[in-house]
């Protein structure tokens, strides 16, 4: 709640109609206030969600095509607040790596926003809301074009030309589709944080006035007659009444001296408190709560988990066949060909691993059919694929299906490539164990695939908790009455 306040001389009409005015003033921005942390910074987190994981489907997309590299110290940077990456020119001869870890930043910066930050006028000050523009504008994707003259902007759209320009129709639907949506995402969250600009501003211009205007008793016709030094005098007296860490804007002080004017003062208050109040069709308006975004939102990070899965399914297969081609002997590898031909292809190869047991903080070995398992991977992988493809058949069926479907195909997924990943570790130990001292040197390691996995499982569950909590508030409402 606002802080109150009191002006003195009231028989001074001036002072009291200025009196009567932060009283109304106080009013409509509190209703206003009430409205943003109800409505308005609810809808703009989500917004920044969508956007970011649009930016997801492109960064992983560009990492998959080997496009850029992944920063290795990116998940090292301690992130305190939004600092967007560099805008400083680029080498040609360094471009590839420069925009790489700036959009490895970036990334790790739209993961802060979303994650670890305050959604609340309290939090989200002129400042903030600044930086979040910048943050949000650093590519400019109303204009994404080579013939950019943003240095990031121009580097970015250079290197997913070579997607766009080439023949693999579904990498290049998914950019065009998530460009798009980024354009449009990234004009709505602009507006959005307008908005509680709005508030921000004004509810600093009446710190101004309830607190420093009245205390230090400069009358309207100081503001007037002497602009300059009274806002030199505001701005002496500033720190001491206001506290160290509040910015100093002088525009906006110099507009409370034309709303104090003679000429055009009373029609910017009337103005002012129009803009700010909340008209009573905002508040009676019935919105039907959905949250089915959430979900698809959900699906379409956990379709980035297919890159890292398929790479590590690679791996494992062309070290096992490493393994095989140097360990069978001649005899071996002719009956393994007469196998083959007469369809016995289909022989197991079972394998022995130790998976730890998170829960029960213990080892166990477990025998595992090594072709089954690279199979059910690849299925799975593939299918995690098809997400992003919406002329896919499993995305079109999951479109249409109910939210629990989607729901129970998004926990059955997460518990199965969960069981996926935590073998490839082990099952990998098991073939360098199988293979000799200069085998071993050719071998491919999984961490790096296994980490990102891990990652992307993580963000996904995040999404599908979020939803799932919504979900209960409603139903908690509704057993209220509330809804």
């Amino acid at each position: 709640m606002i802080a109150r306040f009191i002006i003195l001389n009231d028989n001074d009409h001036i002072m009291e109609d200025q009196n009567n005015f932060l009283i109304e003033l106080e009013s409509v921005l509190e209703q206003q206030r009430e409205y943003l942390e109800s409505k308005e910074l609810i809808t703009l987190k989500e917004t920044i969600r969508l956007f970011t994981s649009a930016f997801e489907g492109i960064y992983n997309l560009l990492l998959k095509k080997g496009l850029i590299v992944e920063d290795p110290y990116k998940y090292d940077q301690k992130i305190s607040d939004i600092t967007p990456p560099s805008n400083d020119p680029v080498l040609d001869s360094d471009k590839n790596n420069t925009i790489s870890q700036r959009l490895s930043v970036y990334d790790s910066q739209l993961d802060f926003l979303n994650n670890f930050y305050q959604f609340s006028t309290d939090f989200i000050t002129i400042p903030r809301i600044k930086r979040i523009i910048v943050l949000i504008k650093w590519i400019k994707w109303e204009k994404f074009s080579e013939a950019s003259i943003e240095i990031n902007t121009k580097i970015l759209a250079g290197v997913i030309g070579k997607i766009t320009q080439g023949t693999d129709q579904m990498s290049i639907n998914l950019i065009n589709d998530s460009i798009k949506r980024m354009r449009e995402l990234s004009k709505k969250i602009v507006s959005q944080l307008k908005v509680l600009s709005l508030y921000q501003r004004e509810k600093y211009k009446f710190d101004i006035r309830n607190n420093i205007i009245v205390q230090l008793e400069i009358s309207s016709e100081i503001m007037q007659t002497k602009p300059e030094d009274t806002l030199l005098k505001i701005k002496k007296n500033f720190v001491r009444i206001l506290g160290k860490g509040v910015p100093f804007y002088s525009e906006l002080i110099k507009e409370i001296f034309a709303e104090e004017s003679d000429s055009e003062g009373e029609s910017l208050k009337s103005e002012l408190i129009k803009k700010l109040s909340i008209k009573k069709a905002k508040k009676e308006v019935k919105e039907n709560i959905n949250y089915r975004h959430l979900l698809m939102d959900s699906l379409r990070i956990l379709s980035t988990v297919s890159i890292p899965l398929e790479q590590a399914l690679n791996k494992l297969d062309f070290n096992n066949s490493l393994i095989q081609e140097k360990t069978l002997s001649i005899g071996e590898k002719f009956r393994l060909w007469i196998m083959n031909l007469s369809q016995k292809d289909n022989i197991k190869k079972i394998i022995e691993i130790d998976i730890f047991d998170e829960r029960l903080s213990s080892t166990k070995t477990v025998q595992l059919d090594f072709t089954e398992y690279i199979e059910s991977g690849r299925k799975k992988m593939r299918i995690m694929a098809s997400l992003s493809n919406k002329v896919s058949t499993t995305f079109r069926k999951l479109e249409t299906a109910s939210d629990d479907a989607v729901l129970n195909f998004i926990s059955k997924s997460l518990e199965d490539i969960t069981i996926i990943a935590n073998k490839l570790d082990p099952v990998n130990i098991y073939l360098k164990s199988e293979a000799g001292r200069e085998q071993r040197k050719a071998l491919k390691g999984v961490k790096i695939e296994f980490t990102s996995i891990k990652n992307i499982l993580v963000k996904t569950n995040q999404k599908r908790h979020d939803y799932i909590s919504r979900m209960d508030e409603i139903e908690q409402m509704k057993k209220l009455g509330v809804i």
